[in-house]
């Protein structure tokens, strides 16, 4: 096993999206799947299989894939009926055909790899011609790194230090799950290099992030949030639909 994966399966050791049902961006990835049909499906990046199990659940699909980087991830997925493999997405052939999935989906992968032009040429090769390709991701542009950066601080979605996360954010004084991102987009340059590799954007939503905080300034936050969010460029996170039509 490489270092990439050692760390990656040290990850796994709790589960992967703990309390993900919270998620707002989960409720919009469940309302953009309920209006799909797609038999056989792909999730790139699956973790321990939960949020597969999901989009299984609602899109009631024949077969659920799922690609991992961690052994021990794929395991646990297996577990839960998802056939999953090992597969370092970002320097790896997806172990799959041209052209055999409906759907396949990147949630919250296009951020963590060195090689995104690898991750998208893949995923285009194993959809079939018409199939769509769900992307969420941070975004870069989103109005509180905006404000941040203006104010001198560190963006959100990136870390200073895979050990201190928090260190140069604006009210963040603990870790805040971030470490690992390696190329975090603003809307435009994600959608300009979905399109580079064949995949026409269809829909583009955005979405707020989860604020647990309860303090009044905590409060407000999160009420701009849900306010802005409602335009995919200063969004907090992004969600884009895209087909493959050629």
């Amino acid at each position: 096993m490489t270092d990439k994966q050692d760390i990656r399966s040290a990850m796994y050791q709790d589960a992967y999206y703990k309390g993900f049902q919270e998620e707002p961006r989960f409720e919009k990835v469940r309302q953009v799947l309920a209006s799909f049909h797609a038999e056989k499906v792909l999730d790139v990046g699956c973790g321990d299989g939960d949020v597969s199990v999901m989009i299984q659940n609602v899109l009631r699909a024949r077969e659920i894939h799922g690609l991992e980087i961690s052994a021990s991830a794929v395991e646990r997925a297996c577990k839960k009926g998802i056939i999953a493999k090992v597969c370092d997405v970002e320097n790896e052939k997806f172990p799959y055909p041209d052209g055999y999935f409906d759907l396949v989906y990147l949630g919250e992968i296009i951020e963590h790899v060195f090689d995104p032009e690898h991750l998208l040429e893949e995923s285009h090769r194993v959809l079939c011609m018409g199939g769509k390709c769900i992307i969420t991701t941070p975004n870069l542009a989103g109005w509180p790194n905006r404000v941040a950066l203006l104010l001198g601080y560190q963006p959100y979605p990136m870390a200073a230090s895979p050990r201190h996360e928090s260190v140069g954010k604006l009210l963040i004084h603990e870790p805040q799950g971030q470490w690992g991102h390696i190329r975090v987009l603003t809307l435009g340059s994600l959608l300009r290099l979905v399109s580079l590799h064949c995949l026409t954007p269809e829909k583009v939503l955005g979405c707020p992030v989860t604020v647990k905080e309860t303090s009044r300034i905590f409060k407000i936050i999160r009420l701009v949030d849900r306010l802005l969010s409602r335009n995919p460029s200063f969004a907090t996170r992004v969600i884009v639909v895209a087909r493959k039509l050629s």
